[in-house]
């Protein structure tokens, strides 16, 4: 799941000059920056000596599958994935802002203010998209046939869903605030909330259902493949995996 410190300018924006023309007092929204973001990055990260889900994943990982032999090679198969770059450099901010600039749909918006949104409309479809798989992670981890130590990999499991429900509350109820207000252009134009939320939420859905379906569907057949390599039961275990897949995935 991926950090969601830098949304925080949107908080920022909105708390430092008037960008909603109504009052933003008691919302979510005024929150933001107040802790809904920080609770949420470390639910993620984790934060001192608490562990957030990044090392709960593990945890369960280890739980299931008693301790296997393995390094940490999240990194390598993030290069793999093509979510970080070859060398494993952040992007620059200049990168950062060329891409922003690229998508950008309301010119006379500040271009932190539209990115945050962007941003945070993404992390809410990954929200319910990962909701989803969490609950398929948890029946699987729940099969003593399966796994080593069913009760408490899948208690694992359960305790990361359970954060997740206000990760997507919080988003959506600020996301719906801001929806039903309006938002004043760099110029003094008002735009309504409503043309600015609905137009990039119809975006962000496209992509969710489209394109980046698509590329996380050959991202994660990809790594299976690169996992089965020296298989014997390669072939195998691959049909079987394609065979509960959709005609055109299996295809």
């Amino acid at each position: 799941m991926p950090s969601v410190t830098s949304s925080s300018t949107l908080a920022g924006s909105i708390l430092r000059r008037t960008i909603l023309a109504e009052s933003i007092d008691g919302t979510a929204v005024a929150h933001l920056q107040r802790g809904l973001f920080e609770a949420h990055a470390r639910d993620e990260a984790g934060w001192d000596e608490e562990a957030g889900h990044k090392q709960m994943w593990f945890a369960a990982r280890d739980v299931a599958f008693e301790a296997p032999p393995t390094d940490d090679e999240t990194q390598t198969m993030l290069m793999r994935m093509g979510i970080v770059q070859p060398n494993g450099a952040a992007p620059t901010p200049e990168q950062m802002r060329a891409t922003a600039e690229s998508m950008r749909q309301f010119p006379d918006l500040d271009l932190m203010l539209e990115m945050s949104i962007r941003r945070m409309l993404g992390i809410l479809f990954i929200e319910v998209s990962a909701f989803h798989t969490f609950a398929w992670a948890e029946e699987v981890l729940s099969d003593d046939a399966l796994v080593a130590d069913a009760d408490k990999a899948a208690q694992i499991v359960r305790c990361i869903r359970t954060d997740e429900t206000p990760h997507v509350d919080y988003l959506r109820t600020a996301l719906t605030e801001m929806r039903d207000r309006t938002f004043v252009g760099e110029s003094g134009r008002k735009l309504p909330g409503a043309e600015v939320i609905g137009r990039l939420w119809d975006t962000a859905l496209g992509e969710s259902l489209g394109p980046r379906r698509e590329q996380f569907v050959k991202t994660v057949i990809s790594e299976l493949e690169h996992a089965l390599e020296s298989n014997p039961r390669r072939s195998e275990l691959l049909e079987g995996f394609h065979a509960h897949g959709t005609k055109e995935q299996a295809a």
